[in-house]
Formats: structure tokens, sequence, C-alpha cells
């Protein structure tokens, strides 16, 4: 594969520290998503793109889905100083990814039929908040549900963006309390 016709075109999204890399080409169409928060996280998994990423000064978290990337950068670097550095790793790491990506797919999980309907009715709730989440570089992952309790996490440009309590209070809580009354009462953001 050439990545001469790759393109990698940059976004903002609401979070000022977080910028989204569109690529042209799927990077991990396995559903999902993948983020790495640190160098040594990112040479454990043996990832090619993040390591690389990792080597720019200044990032401090990569989440990788479907056809893009975002990063998260510290307060005092500047997007216009890196911006070009990284849509340049992502293409030059595209080929060595996608293969790295391929032999590390997830494994489908087979359904013993006990993870029950809740968790497939908030699941639903969510797939249809999730395109504006990934619109900003983010996502949303149903981490556990206690009672009538909702616990969830935001991932990626989501995750710490300072207005994710918003995003989880007033769109998500009250999307999942108003698709399912009495099955869920409460949601809590966890990190």
């Amino acid at each position: 594969m050439s990545t001469l016709n790759v393109t990698v075109r940059a976004e903002y999204t609401p979070n000022p520290n977080s910028l989204k890399f569109i690529c042209s080409e799927a990077l991990y169409p396995y559903g999902g998503s993948l983020s790495y928060s640190s160098l040594a996280a990112a040479e454990a998994a043996e990832n090619p793109v993040a390591i690389r990423l990792f080597k720019i000064e200044g990032l401090n978290k990569i989440f990788i889905m479907s056809n893009f990337v975002t990063i998260d950068k510290e307060d005092h670097i500047n997007w216009k100083d890196i911006h070009l550095e990284v849509k340049e790793a992502i293409k030059d790491n595209l080929f060595s990814f996608k293969k790295w990506a391929e032999e590390n797919a997830p494994a489908i999980p087979e359904s013993d039929g006990s993870e029950g309907g809740l968790r497939l009715e908030i699941e639903r709730v969510l797939d249809k908040i999730r395109p504006s989440l990934m619109a900003d570089g983010g996502n949303i992952e149903l981490v556990d549900i206690i009672g009538t309790d909702a616990r969830l996490r935001m991932v990626g440009a989501c995750g710490t963006c300072p207005s994710s309590l918003m995003t989880m209070k007033m769109g998500v809580e009250r999307a999942l309390l108003s698709e399912l009354p009495g099955k869920v009462e409460t949601v809590t953001q966890v990190f």
C-alpha cells in the first residue's frame, strides 16, 4: 500500500487541548477504540503509530478509532508548531499500524446470555449519541451497571474536555433516563 494518496487532515474539537486527525484510509475498522496515555503504554502494546506520536514533545494522550486519531497535548504546546509533524507521523506509520491492527484485532466475544438486556438497551441509546461524540474526536464507553446506575466513561477528546460533565449530565444522562425510565435512574461518570 502506498501512502502517496493518503490524506490526513486536522480538525478542531471542543476541547482546546485535543485535535482530531482524520485519515482518508480506515485505521482501526474493528469497532471500539485504542487509548494510550504514555509512551510506556504504547510500547507495551507495540503500537507503531502511538509510539511514533509519543516521540513528539508535549503529547500526553493518543486515542484511535475507525478513521481518526485524537491527540491530547500539554497546555504550553501550540498546535501550529506540531500539527504537521503529527500528520506525517500518522501517514509514515500507516502501513505498519494497519499490519499491527490486523495482528492484534480484538476477538469477537461470544455471548453466553449473562449480559442481560439492560446492557444492550443502554448500548442502543449510546449508539444514538456516539456519532456526535465521534465528530468531536471522542466516544463513550459503558463501564458497568450497578442496580439502576449506568457507569460511563468519556474517552478521546471527550474524556479530557472541560465540558464533558455537561455533556454527560445534559446529553447522555437525559437520553438514558428518557429512553429507559425505571431501568436507568442515575448515570455516574467514571474516569
